[in-house]
Formats: C-alpha cells, structure tokens, sequence
C-alpha cells in the first residue's frame, strides 16, 4: 500500500486523549521484531488504525487513544503519544497483530513504564 501525507481514514484522536495530550510525548520503543516501517503501517492500516506518510520515511499512526511516529530502522522504533488512561489499549492492539516489542511509557505522575510483549 502507497500512504501520502494525506490521512488513510480512521479514528483520530477522541476528546478523552486530547484533553490529556499537553503531556506531549510520553512513549516509545522499538517493535523488536519489525524492520520494515511500511509493513508495520500497513499491518497498523489492516487494523483498521489511520495511518499517513510523514516524511519520506516515517509513518504516523492514530487511533482514538495513540499517536506515534514510526521510524525505519532495524527494529522501527516509534515515539509519540498515548492517552495514560488507556496504554492497555496500545498494548493489546500490539498483541493482537503478533509484534514483540518494548514499550517505555511516561504514566501522568510522571513515573516510566517498560512493557514487553512477546508474539
């Protein structure tokens, strides 16, 4: 699949993760089984997540909840934001689509978060 910088469709952030979004950036990793970025936004769009083209290389994907660049590199890392209240989406959404990966996550107290899943 081609994404352009223009949306994919999807979900967008709902008002729940946007009144909580002044945290910034509060997550990153690496999918420790990926190294393809393209193949990860396209697993992302199967799952029915939006997803658009942000540069020549990076991805960003959206969800009512999560927002978060995908970098090309072996493994793609990401770095972006999620909604505190519901980083268990995230990681099951991880899950679900069978990427092991490593998720480090700044909770609203400020205390980080590592997460691992294995596919």
């Amino acid at each position: 699949m081609d994404f352009t910088s223009g949306t994919s469709g999807g979900p967008r952030l709902d008002a729940a993760a946007l009144a909580q979004a002044d945290l910034g950036t509060n997550m990153w990793g690496s999918l420790t089984s990926a190294t393809e970025a393209q193949q990860v936004a396209e697993e992302f769009h199967a799952a029915g997540w939006s997803v658009r083209r942000s540069s020549w290389t990076t991805f960003e994907i959206t969800c009512a909840c999560a927002e978060f660049e995908l970098i090309p590199s072996d493994p793609v890392l990401f770095s972006g934001f999620v909604d505190p209240d519901r980083i268990a989406v995230l990681l099951s959404a991880l899950r679900d689509m069978g990427m092991r990966f490593t998720v480090e996550f700044e909770d609203g107290e400020g205390r980080e978060h590592v997460f691992r899943g294995e596919a």
